[in-house]
C-alpha cells in the first residue's frame, strides 16, 4: 500500500502553484490507468493555464505602448486647449488612459505572480527590500506611512521582486482604501511576518472571504481595479506562504489587516 498512499499523497499537493506530473513508480498494474489519467489531466491544466497566464501577460504588454502614446497625446492637448470645456474633456480622456494603464501594470503582475519564478535561489534579506519598498513610496504619499522593522534582517527564500510586490500593493491597497488621515502601519518581525494594518470601516465578513478574487473591490467610492490582493495572494500561494486578511484590525473596533507569513520550511 504504500505506493498507492505517496501517489495519493502527490495528488492532494498538487495546485495551481504546481501541476507536475506525479511520479507512479511501484504502483501495482491496476492503479497504472488510473496514474496516467491523472497525470494527462494535470498535463492539461497546466497547459490551459500556461494559455491563460501568456494571453493575459501578452495583452498587458502590448496594451502598454498605445496607451502611453495616447496618454502623450491628450496631456498636449490639455496644454494647448483653446479653451475651458475642451482641458475639461481631455482631462477626464486623460483620467480614463491612466486608469487603463494601471490596470494593465496589475494585469502583467498578476500573470506574472501566478506563473513566473517566485523562488529565489538563495536566502534574502527581506528587511532592506521593504525599507526601499517604503522610502519609494513615501515620496508619493509623504507621512501616510508607519514602517516597523522588528528585526535587523529577516531571512527567506521568497524572491526579493516578487516579495516587493506583494508588499506594495498590500500598502497600496491600504492607502487607496483605508482611512485618509490615518496612517498606515506596515511592520515585519523576525519570524516573516508582514503586516499591513489600516483605519476605517470593517469589512463585512461575506465580503472579506471574496476580496482576493480578481477584480473583487470593496464597496467604497475610490477607484481601483480589484487587482491588488488578487496578485498579493497569487504570490503567496506560489511562495509556499499565507495570506490572510482581518476586519476589524486585530486589536481595533475597526479597520483593515493585511498579513503574509512565508511558509516556516521556507525560512532559515
Amino acid at each position: 500500500m504504500a505506493p498507492i498512499r505517496r501517489f495519493r499523497e502527490g495528488i492532494e499537493v498538487r495546485g495551481r502553484g504546481d501541476l507536475s506530473p506525479i511520479p507512479a513508480e511501484g504502483l501495482p498494474s491496476e492503479f497504472q490507468p488510473n496514474a496516467r489519467a491523472v497525470n494527462h489531466l494535470l498535463d492539461r491544466l497546466r497547459r490551459a493555464l500556461e494559455t491563460e497566464r501568456s494571453f493575459t501577460a501578452n495583452s498587458a504588454h502590448d496594451l502598454r505602448t498605445p496607451v502611453a502614446g495616447a496618454l502623450a497625446q491628450v496631456q498636449r492637448l490639455v496644454l494647448e486647449a483653446p479653451d475651458e470645456a475642451t482641458r475639461a474633456r481631455a482631462r477626464d480622456v486623460e483620467a480614463a488612459l491612466q486608469r487603463l494603464a494601471r490596470l494593465s501594470e496589475k494585469l502583467m503582475q498578476l500573470a506574472l505572480a501566478e506563473g513566473g519564478r517566485l523562488q529565489a535561489e538563495a536566502l534574502v534579506d527581506l528587511v532592506p527590500v521593504l525599507r526601499m519598498l517604503v522610502a519609494d513610496m513615501t515620496r508619493h504619499a509623504a507621512g501616510r506611512i508607519d514602517l516597523a522593522l522588528l528585526a535587523a534582517g529577516v531571512p527567506a527564500s521568497i524572491d526579493p521582486d516578487a516579495f516587493a510586490t506583494l508588499a506594495r500593493n498590500l500598502i497600496e491597497n491600504a492607502l487607496r482604501h483605508g482611512d485618509q488621515g490615518t496612517p498606515v502601519q506596515v511592520s515585519l518581525s523576525p519570524a516573516g511576518l508582514l503586516r499591513v494594518v489600516n483605519a476605517g470601516p470593517a469589512v463585512p465578513a461575506d465580503r472579506l472571504g471574496r476580496l482576493t478574487r480578481p477584480f473583487e473591490r470593496r464597496a467604497t467610492e475610490a477607484q481601483g481595479s480589484g487587482l491588488r490582493l488578487a496578485i498579493a495572494q497569487a504570490i503567496a500561494e506560489g511562495t509556499g506562504g499565507r495570506l490572510e486578511l482581518l476586519s476589524p484590525a486585530e486589536g481595533r473596533m475597526g479597520g483593515f489587516e493585511a498579513r503574509f507569513s512565508t511558509s516556516p520550511a521556507r525560512l532559515r
